[in-house]
């Protein structure tokens, strides 16, 4: 959107010494659409910030991107993060999710923290998306441990393969119970008992037959 501004000032800059008119009407016109694109562009960040927590949550129930901004919200994200180590520590997603949300920074932490609102909530599909947009940003030149220098004692990206793990345990289906018959309980009728012959023991031999 910057360059767009640039490119159309200039544009209306040579516009206006060709065509002869005073070079002040032209700046009062480029002048204008810088202001217009300017109120554009503050629309869309107030838009990003003032999500209802409602909103907030349905976002990240679908896994739906949340995050969108990186330098000019880095300044935020220092002053905020030890807030969101302390909601993740006391296990607040809804807190959790919302305050990423309204500060809106994206590095390898804040992907790894949406994640655990997401899993928290039980948004188990989510929480393996943002888990792994973390895992794509560790290490590269934007990582917190590069561009904020905030990793809030989160060693990355094998919390996250850590978290993993956790979400497949949480999903894999239960295995079948094998039910073993406890010693001292009453056999069921006509079954032989625990331990014992299939009824030999039991066999009868009958009387010799009379002559």
């Amino acid at each position: 959107m910057v360059w767009l501004v640039g490119a159309m000032g200039q544009w209306l800059g040579s516009r206006g010494c060709r065509d002869g008119r005073a070079p002040g009407i032209w700046n009062a016109r480029r002048s204008g659409l810088v202001g217009f694109v300017g109120l554009i562009l503050a629309g869309c960040a107030e838009q990003a910030t003032n999500l209802q927590p409602a909103q907030i949550l349905a976002l990240l129930q679908a896994g739906r991107p949340v995050l969108d901004c990186r330098d000019a919200c880095l300044a935020q994200w220092r002053r905020v993060q030890p807030t969101a180590a302390r909601l993740d520590a006391d296990a607040s997603w809804n807190d959790l999710a919302v305050l990423l949300a309204h500060t809106r920074y994206q590095d390898d932490l804040t992907l790894y923290y949406l994640g655990r609102s997401a899993q928290g909530m039980g948004f188990y599909q989510a929480a393996r998306s943002y888990y792994r947009q973390s895992m794509q940003l560790s290490g590269t030149s934007i990582s917190c441990q590069n561009l904020s220098g905030l990793c809030g004692g989160v060693a990355l990206p094998n919390a996250v393969l850590r978290r993993l793990a956790e979400i497949d345990r949480a999903v894999a289906p239960p295995k079948p119970r094998i039910l073993r018959p406890q010693s001292g309980t009453s056999p069921i009728p006509g079954a032989p008992a625990a331990g014992g012959d299939t009824g030999a023991s039991e066999y009868i031999e009958p009387p010799p037959a009379k002559r």
